[in-house]
């Protein structure tokens, strides 16, 4: 059962006979009957579908139409859009909202199912009234009139043309699917009134138009005109001359109106130059068009008293003439670096003047260069290309570049190069490039308006050269300070965009910036290499090459994990080395790093490496043992520095010096009663105070002490005796010590007592053991065998014996034991000379225990002595004779021992 909204569909039985009509089973009875109204529904209509099953089938099928079930579209419907009981199943669409559309029903029979019937539905609309009816009549063609049909049916709607001729009866023009209909030739009247009437009808009904009332007369349209040609006017660059000739099919004596239109090629609004307006000789001029242009034109014609226009004639196109170029060409340069002679290569550069600018054919270009400062013309030449080179001094220029043609030359294109040294420019301040809608947005900031509006240049940016490729410019005014980058931008490349200020003095500093239209994430990831240092690991790569960077690098990331732990450290774009620290010990880790952008990252290859074990102990253990060796060594080299004396002293200890001992004291008292002291010669005011060294050597307690003498003027040691005896005057002289030798000895036996330091020595001689004796007499010492002794003066035994024990005990005064044998002379009267006494008050120092006497001490003080030269001691030594010799004990280290024993 099929129900529209309007409820205009009857109801109708429709018997299908299938035999053997089987699709999914195997049904192959008559067991079924459908009721269906119509295969046309109207759109967005409820429609209802019936499929009965014949009760004789029941049985022999074992099946019913409970078990009947409906497909939309092979889509299965659910149970609740259909209801049945044994015999028949009744499907209802609330809304049919599709175009076609198929409904089947279906049983199952033993498990299996099987189509019983489909149905095919289509759906569309009821037609509408046409309008707008019109009419056009063609000498000896047709009568054609169109119509608008209204709105869309979506099924098959035929239209009918009625006409009724006044006086002759009616007549049709039928056509479906089309909104126009023709009378044909000689079906038309010249004259006369006609009623048009067109009806439209489909399987949802039929729809009429208002009635037309047409005058034959007015309907008819002459042709169009012919052979219209457009042409340019010499001189006049903004005009065009059009000429046509009349339509071949027009009515006889009737007048002829036209209308010419035209429009720029490539637009689409055209441009009217008259209407109805009467043209003798079929032509006319358009005027006010721009020079070297291409126009379209077309003409069509009208009769004076008809009401309908001809078509359109066909379309011609003209170009107007050339003009003087419009602007000039956009001028930018190219400043290289000066040579070795100071001169700048300035790379000029120009845009190509477009279509409209230009005003024809450009035929080439004239470059002048002139200096701004006197305007002395330097260069002039002429070019056909958009460059052009010059070599230019230190100084400012003025550059022109002037664009011709047939009909002129352009204005000029004035570009200022200021001197090289002058650099009193202003700059932008500010410059940001965004990428925004697939085009490279930029905004600058400027301190001040520039006279000459902005330029605006950008290049490839690449590894080798900051600015590779074609350079790229464009202009802009001084009123807006942004704007979007006119160019052919690829992207994942890298750009160089700066930005000038142009000012009548010359084109400021630029301020430059990097870009990409579009980023990604790089294409190769960093190049890895590691050097294990015990439980560290230092991690170096090179930077990714910028063509494999397609991006700006914003940061790499080190990945790094064991087996049981993972890490990840971020690092700046500009670190390309990194130490991992804290690592296990002999520990396997896996490494890489990322580099990343705005849209990504990029891993360089894994990296395997492993920690070292004791590689760290090793290092401790070999560097802390030589820190502190080091660090010992300075504390002792300090040490020795800052006890240097203590140590001199412990590994060469100070022999005692007898001018310094209380001896010495003894020796000035007893002096002062000596009248006279004979003065040692000093033969050439020099006195070399060299000291033999006196090691002693005692036969038994009793027995005199042998000294072996080093002596100074021979080099040779002797080995002397008290006892020797002196033959006579010759020998006691070749025995006596030269006049420059001071001798020191040590006399066991003649010392009696050691006195302390601050004690009083008697005014005596402590002992003797040479013999007084006269000039030629022979001098012998007593025998020591014998025990006889000429001293004056008897020591104790028991002071001889401490002192034996003192000398014994003390290495330092047995090896350093000097005895001073002084040369005095005697007066007439038995007494000292008091020149000696002088003398003796020498302060003799001995240095680093090497016995000699500072040779400028020594002449400072006796600057003022009245020392005897060479022939007055010869002279005094012939007529007085040699006295004994005073042997003096000087021990100051004896008598600190003594001291501490007693």
């Amino acid at each position: 059962m099929l129900i529209t909204e309007k409820t205009l569909s009857a109801w109708a039985w429709v018997t299908f006979s299938i035999s053997s009509f089987i699709v999914e089973g195997g049904l192959s009875m008559h067991c079924h009957d459908v009721q269906s109204t119509s295969k046309v529904v109207q759109l967005h209509s409820s429609l209802s579908l019936t499929c009965a099953f014949r009760r004789e089938c029941f049985e022999s099928l074992e099946a019913n139409a409970s078990l009947i079930f409906w497909k939309m579209n092979d889509t299965k419907m659910t149970r609740e859009q259909y209801r049945f009981n044994e015999t028949v199943s009744i499907v209802t669409i609330k809304h049919f909202d599709a175009v076609k559309g198929y409904l089947t029903c279906h049983i199952n029979i033993k498990g299996a199912p099987n189509i019983l019937h489909r149905f095919t539905i289509k759906a569309g609309l009821p037609p509408e009234k046409p309008k707008n009816i019109s009419c056009v009549s063609y000498r000896e063609k047709n009568l054609t009139c169109s119509w608008d049909q209204g709105h869309e049916t979506f099924i098959e709607t035929n239209f009918t043309l009625l006409r009724i001729i006044e006086k002759k009866g009616n007549d049709t023009c039928m056509n479906s699917n089309k909104n126009t209909c023709s009378f044909l030739f000689p079906r038309i009247h010249i004259s006369g009134h006609h009623k048009m009437f067109v009806m439209a009808e489909n399987a949802l009904g039929q729809a009429w138009s208002d009635p037309l009332n047409l005058d034959v007369w007015q309907t008819y349209r002459t042709g169009p005109p012919q052979h219209v040609s457009v042409f340019s006017i010499r001189g006049q660059s903004g005009s065009l001359l059009v000429t046509w000739q009349n339509p071949t099919a027009q009515l006889p004596d009737v007048g002829l109106l036209y209308n010419v239109q035209y429009k720029m090629v490539g637009a689409t609004k055209w441009i009217q130059v008259t209407e109805k307006e009467e043209i003798i000789n079929n032509s006319i001029v358009i005027e006010n068009l721009k020079p070297f242009t291409n126009y379209t034109v077309a003409v069509r014609c009208i009769g004076k008293e008809q009401t309908k226009w001809s078509d359109w004639s066909s379309k011609e196109t003209g170009l107007t003439a050339e003009a003087k170029p419009l602007a000039a060409p956009e001028l930018w340069r190219q400043i290289k670096r000066s040579d070795s002679q100071g001169n700048t290569e300035v790379h000029l550069q120009w845009k190509a003047l477009n279509k409209s600018e230009a005003n024809g054919i450009i035929l080439g270009y004239r470059i002048r260069s002139e200096k701004r400062t006197d305007h002395t013309v330097i260069q002039e030449d002429n070019t056909t290309s958009l460059n052009y080179s010059l070599l230019l001094t230190d100084e400012a220029y003025v550059l022109t570049v002037v664009a011709y043609n047939s009909a002129g030359d352009s204005p000029e294109a004035i570009l200022i190069v200021p001197a090289i040294n002058d650099t009193d420019t202003t700059s932008v301040q500010y410059l940001n490039v965004t990428s925004q809608n697939n085009r490279l947005f930029t905004q600058w900031k400027s301190p001040i308006w520039p006279d000459n509006g902005y330029i605006i240049e950008w290049c490839l940016f690449l590894d080798t050269n900051p600015c590779a490729g074609p350079l790229h410019w464009q202009h802009e005014e001084n009123t807006t300070e942004m704007a979007y980058l006119h160019g052919d931008f690829e992207p994942f490349v890298r750009y160089n965009i700066s930005v000038y200020a142009v000012f009548n003095e010359g084109p400021g500093n630029p301020l430059s910036t990097l870009a990409y239209l579009q980023q990604s994430y790089p294409a190769e990831g960093p190049a890895v290499t590691h050097k294990i240092m015990g439980t560290e690991a230092l991690l170096k790569w090179q930077e990714i090459p910028l063509e494999k960077r397609r991006g700006f690098i914003t940061n790499y990331t080190i990945f790094y994990k064991s087996a049981v732990d993972e890490n990840a450290i971020p690092l700046k774009p500009n670190v390309f080395e990194y130490t991992l620290k804290t690592l296990q010990k002999s520990t396997e880790y896996s490494v890489y790093v990322m580099a990343s952008t705005v849209k990504g990252g990029k891993n360089s290859s894994l990296i395997f490496f492993k920690t070292n074990g004791n590689e760290q102990e090793k290092i401790v253990m070999i560097v802390v043992p030589v820190v502190l060796c080091l660090l010992l060594l300075m504390i002792g080299v300090l040490a020795c520095f800052n006890n240097q004396r203590r140590v001199k002293k412990c590994f060469w200890p100070e022999v005692a010096d007898p001018a310094g001992s209380s001896m010495a004291e003894w020796l000035q008292k007893h002096q002062t009663k000596n009248a006279h002291v004979l003065n040692i010669p000093n033969p050439g005011n020099e006195f070399i105070s060299d000291f033999s060294t006196v090691e002693d050597v005692c036969l038994s307690q009793k027995d005199m002490c042998l000294s072996l003498h080093t002596a100074v003027m021979d080099g040779s040691p002797t080995l002397s005796s008290p006892q020797e005896s002196i033959t006579d005057g010759t020998e006691m002289d070749s025995l006596l010590p030269p006049a420059d030798l001071v001798v020191y000895t040590v006399l066991e036996e003649s010392y009696k007592s050691q006195i302390p330091a601050n004690s009083v020595l008697p005014e005596q001689p402590i002992s003797s053991t040479v013999q007084e004796t006269n000039t030629g007499d022979q001098v012998s010492g007593q025998n020591t065998d014998d025990g006889e002794e000429d001293n004056w003066w008897q020591p104790n035994t028991d002071e001889n014996d401490l002192l034996q024990q003192i000398i014994k005990d003390n290495p330092y005064l047995n090896n350093s034991s000097n005895v001073t044998e002084l040369q005095n002379e005697l007066g007439p009267d038995g007494s000292i000379n008091s020149e000696f006494d002088t003398s003796s008050q020498v302060d003799m120092i001995m240095p680093e225990d090497t016995g000699t006497l500072d040779q400028n001490q020594y002449n400072a003080q006796h600057e003022d002595t009245g020392t005897l030269d060479q022939n007055q001691y010869n002279a005094h030594h012939d007529n007085h004779p040699v006295k004994p010799v005073q042997t003096y004990i000087t021990l100051e280290l004896l008598g600190l021992k003594l001291n501490k024993g007693i």
